[in-house]
């Protein structure tokens, strides 16, 4: 397994050098996200043909989630960078050689860390866990991941369709699923990858368990690092001034109804 894993992290980061290198020669930030969707996407049909994946449905459903995932997202970030030309993101450092290729390097690593418990699961003959039936809690898992994905695509779709009627880009959804709370997209992407974990925990086994890192650095980037904080900041600069915003800002919570 260990070979398995390394050969997948040697992979994902020489990807992610080869798209810096084109996307700091040709100055773009649509290699960027994109970059980052594939990483997944390539891990995913790594692990699905190297793990004998046809050997299980749980295999296969597994590999098949994590890439649809990763496909779906990756055509969503495309296609938003692509209709707003750039991302202000990536303005700093998109012109600094150094800090542009440690973003890409970053993303490599991370990606593969995220990717641990399915390629783990999908390089797993039998489950190890003794004190719960091993179909249980990966179906279980697997059902989460769903509802995780789903709840994300919809956010992603109703967001968008809002965003393509005239006189709309520059204005803050705040229907549907972002009614409630404002980064539904967030919650869904945590959900998937919490639903991830708990169906590997069946095969995991030693140092395997360091693999719960994955759902963790999700919910920490996502709450404290890259996702949210960054997003409220540049509400606040957006529409701070605007008292449809403000309302919105105070009836709703961040990423969980009633709690956060």
């Amino acid at each position: 397994m260990s070979t398995f894993l390394l050969y997948g992290f040697l992979f994902v980061v020489l990807l992610n050098v080869f798209m810096f290198y084109w996307a700091y020669r040709l100055q773009t930030d649509k290699l960027t996200d994109i970059t980052y969707s594939a990483s997944f996407a390539a891990l995913s049909l790594y692990s699905i043909f190297m793990g004998d994946a046809l050997a299980s449905m749980g295999k296969l459903i597994m590999g098949a989630l994590v890439l649809m995932w990763a496909l779906r997202l990756g055509y969503y970030l495309f296609d938003r960078v692509s209709k707003i030309g750039k991302d202000e993101r990536f303005d700093e450092i998109r012109v600094n050689k150094k800090r542009f290729f440690r973003f890409f390097l970053l993303q490599g690593v991370s990606s593969w860390v995220i990717s641990l418990p399915f390629m783990i699961r999908l390089s797993a003959d039998h489950g190890t866990f003794s004190f719960t039936r091993v179909e249980d809690l990966e179906w279980v898992g697997l059902v989460i991941a769903l509802v995780g994905l789903i709840v994300e695509g919809v956010a992603d779709a109703q967001k968008s369709a809002f965003k393509a009627k005239p006189g709309n880009s520059n204005e803050i959804y705040t229907e549907g699923l972002y009614s409630k709370i404002r980064y539904p997209n967030y919650l869904g992407e945590i959900v998937f990858w919490v639903g991830i974990f708990l169906a590997a925990i069946p095969f995991l086994s030693g140092w395997g368990w360091a693999s719960v890192i994955s759902p963790i650095a999700i919910i920490l980037l996502l709450l404290f690092v890259s996702g949210i904080p960054f997003l409220e900041r540049g509400r606040a600069k957006k529409y701070g001034d605007d008292p449809k915003y403000q309302a919105y800002h105070e009836r709703t919570y961040k990423i969980i109804p009633g709690v956060y």
